[in-house]
């Protein structure tokens, strides 16, 4: 992130001259003038001395339970006091970038990614992928700011980054595609709404215009535009501006002004609008496809989990064409590319062989890019049980988001089909994209693993080895199923580059097989466990113990074992519990014969080193 501050740091000297004057903006509470419930604030900005410039900010508190902010996505683009009227929000503001009627920008929702953030951009006649931010609510509700990729379409591809790539402004040489591995899954994620550039990470200014490539855009630097961006603060309350003359860069400046502990940009210019209710506070008339909504709770509601859930495109094996399809220059594709085909007859199409695991009612959804040379009467030939159903899908709306087609009866036969044809009758072109089939039936609830218990870490003096390292680790974890049984599960050890001579923290890793009666989750739960090795620093190193006939007896013992043996020269004595605490300590020399009570500290395996001039002897302990 050098690049990313850096770069702030020479746009904003201007800003701290005070050029547009943000710090002098006054904020006045305007919250009575408007019907707005318990946890939401309005307030008013004016500058002194310029009548003309003013901007205004929802305060919502998201620690009062009746209240929430949720991203919305519309399948034609709205007035923005239509859209919050019709949705029933508190208030709204504008949301993310778009073309046409579709968003370019993030809309995450429980379970379901009905648009995302461009991965790449063109510039110069070259593809850069980048990467670009949300604003998002999570599971526990609270607000957050993150840099994502969507790897696809799918809700469990969406990856966060600790930063965007490393682009300069007019950069000529496009980077690598991100990959997972550099990435996180976002498995907190409930609501997201997409933007850019950063303007606020953790608190500091991060104001990443080049490195998220805004150059060449619409969001130009060093122009006074209408301005609006989200952001939050470390109490959990969402800051949602509009302002009618702002530039980009000053945006950082004003969001930390405003407390902000993270915070995005959002599509400006005129799309910038907010609304109260169905009032518009200011808009310049433009429609938009998504909003930013303040509603009740009760619209946070989370959609059923589907039981059976199943994807099918373009380019997926047994997928079959007939035609002259060529690809999409348009956006929002789902994986594969999304294909044309002029407007013909039921004999050019696309089929998509469904292979369902068993009979049942399923849902089937369809993915397109919309465009208005789209036909508004694309046929989709469903194959069921019952038969066939010719159904008429408008794609000229609704697109890069899933879309229900119907509700069908299937047998599970190799028979049943979904088939879209070129036999539309209105417009210039069909589209054919992916497929979802979903299932709600109890047929396919599965008892699956939903937790992996911890197990403790060790320390181990210098010397030991790996076996014995292993074997002081827990054998055995406990996992949790989704009926809330909890099970035993035996641990298998291994651990990489371990080195006994050398002291240092190493990762073991225990793997471990699911019991006959849980079933995998998809995607997969990794059936492993991690444990830190910790080799505690000495000058010592191991000899073999007949050197000095050691005897260890009873072992395995019930709590008081002796040692007994022959040493030319002192030794000390210490016996370590598997958590790495010294348990005992004593010193022997000549013929000796010790008694050690270690029954005050459980059962469990102890290791016995005794060191000295000569070096370490080891054994083990084991009380039952």
């Amino acid at each position: 992130m050098k690049k990313a501050f850096k770069l702030l740091i020479c746009i904003m000297l201007p800003l701290l001259l005070g050029a547009q004057g943000v710090k002098n903006i006054e904020w006045t509470d305007v919250s009575s003038d408007y019907e707005l419930p318990d946890g939401l604030r309005l307030f008013h900005g004016t500058i002194s001395g310029n009548s003309t410039f003013f901007a205004y900010y929802y305060e919502v508190d998201m620690t009062v339970p009746e209240i929430a902010v949720r991203p919305y996505l519309n399948d034609s683009n709205i007035q923005v006091d239509d859209f919050s009227a019709q949705v029933g929000a508190y208030g709204a503001i504008n949301g993310g970038f778009f073309s046409g009627n579709s968003s370019v920008s993030s809309v995450i929702f429980p379970n379901e990614v009905p648009a995302r953030n461009l991965i790449s951009v063109v510039r110069g006649g070259q593809t850069f992928p980048v990467i670009r931010p949300v604003f998002a609510i999570e599971n526990d509700r609270s607000p957050s700011t993150q840099w994502v990729y969507h790897h696809s379409y799918a809700f469990d591809d969406i990856y966060l980054y600790d930063e965007p790539m490393d682009y300069d402004c007019n950069d000529t040489q496009p980077l690598p595609v991100p990959v997972k591995e550099d990435g996180v899954f976002y498995e907190d994620v409930a609501y997201g709404l997409g933007g850019g550039p950063m303007l606020v990470k953790d608190g500091e200014p991060v104001f990443t215009y080049c490195e998220e490539i805004w150059w060449g855009s619409g969001v130009d630097l060093n122009v006074n535009r209408p301005r609006t961006a989200v952001g939050y603060t470390l109490d959990d309350k969402v800051i949602m501006l509009v302002t009618n003359s702002l530039k980009v860069e000053e945006l950082p400046e004003l969001m930390l002004d405003l407390g902000c502990h993270g915070a995005i940009n959002l599509d400006g210019g005129g799309s910038t609008a907010m609304a109260a209710g169905s009032e518009s506070i200011y808009d310049q008339g433009r429609a938009v496809p998504t909003i930013l909504g303040i509603v009740h709770s009760d619209s946070l509601y989370l959609p059923e989990t589907p039981l059976f859930e199943k994807f099918i495109d373009t380019g997926d094996e047994g997928v079959t064409s007939s035609g002259n399809w060529f690809e999409t220059a348009n956006p929002g594709s789902w994986d594969s590319p999304s294909m044309l085909h002029e407007l013909a007859s039921h004999d050019m199409y696309y089929e998509f062989p469904l292979n369902l695991p068993a009979a049942g009612e399923y849902e089937i959804y369809s993915w397109w890019t919309s465009h208005s040379n789209r036909a508004s009467d694309t046929p989709y030939f469903i194959t069921h049980a019952q038969g066939t159903d010719q159904i008429a899908v408008d794609q000229s709306v609704s697109g890069s988001m899933w879309n229900l087609i119907g509700t069908f009866e299937f047998e599970g036969s190799q028979e049943e089909t979904v088939r879209i044809t070129a036999g539309a009758t209105t417009n210039d072109f069909v589209v054919a994209d992916a497929i979802r089939v979903v299932s709600y039936d109890e047929q396919f609830l599965q008892n699956t693993i939903v937790a992996i218990h911890d197990v403790e870490d060790i320390s181990v003096p210098i010397g030991t080895s790996e076996a014995d390292a292993l074997e002081l680790l827990q054998e055995n974890t406990t996992i949790d199923d989704a009926e809330g049984n909890t099970w035993s599960v035996e641990l298998d050890w291994s651990v990489e580059n371990y080195d006994a001579h050398v002291a240092a923290d190493y990762t073991a890793t225990g793997t471990f097989e699911l019991p006959e009666e849980v079933e995998q989750t998809s995607p997969p739960t990794p059936l492993e466990v991690k444990a830190t090795i910790t080799i505690m620093d000495d000058d010592t190193y191991l000899s073999e113990p007949t050197a000095i006939g050691l005897e260890v007896y009873p072992n395995p013992g019930k709590g008081v074992v002796n040692i007994a043996g022959n040493t030319p020269a002192e030794l000390t004595v210490k016996v370590i519990a598997m958590d790495g605490r010294e348990v005992y300590r004593t010193r022997v020399e000549d013929s000796f014969n010790e008694r050690i009570d270690l029954s005050a500290f459980g059962k469990g395996l102890y290791l016995l080193f005794m060191s000295g001039e000569q070096g370490l002897y080891r054994s083990k302990i084991v009380i039952q």
